[in-house]
């Protein structure tokens, strides 16, 4: 009896480990994908590839309109770990309102974050799941600024 449930607890773990790993998803695109696909995927999408600023581990993209947006992708062999976008702006409320908006779509999808910090200079707010995990977080000082990282990396 005692092998008969062994070799069933074996089978489920095998099961459960044999699922695809399921990814976060950027501007509709799948994480999963290859850094090129999505470097390529985002210039599609109206961003133009900053070739001063990439390098061999990373890819950078930015508005060409605003010109207060950047995104960074981060990649080891073409496999991509994290997008890191960044917003400047020339005064704190604009960025706060950016942060509401940013702050209350991850937590529709994600759920209540772990918030950091909650001040009114400096909000870090952290969403996780089995997917990965957003961190989004504003700093309103001199120069004010926004940023969401979207990780494969997990906590759980």
């Amino acid at each position: 009896m005692k092998k008969l449930i062994f070799a069933f607890a074996v089978l489920c773990m095998m099961c459960a480990c044999s699922g695809e790993r399921g990814y976060l998803n950027y501007r509709g695109l799948s994480m999963g994908m290859s850094a090129k696909d999505m470097a390529d995927s985002l210039q599609q999408q109206g961003l133009a590839l900053d070739t001063f600023h990439s390098d061999a581990t990373q890819y950078v993209l930015a508005d060409t309109l605003a010109n207060n947006f950047k995104v960074t992708l981060f990649h080891q062999n073409d496999t991509l770990n994290d997008i890191l976008e960044e917003y400047t702006a020339s005064y704190n409320d604009s960025t706060s309102n950016l942060w509401q908006a940013k702050h209350d779509e991850l937590e529709k999808e994600f759920g209540w974050p772990d918030m950091k910090h909650s001040g009114d200079l400096h909000k870090e707010a952290i969403y996780d799941n089995e997917k990965g995990t957003v961190i989004l977080v504003l700093l309103n000082t001199y120069s004010p600024t926004l940023s969401v990282r979207y990780s494969t990396m997990t906590a759980e």
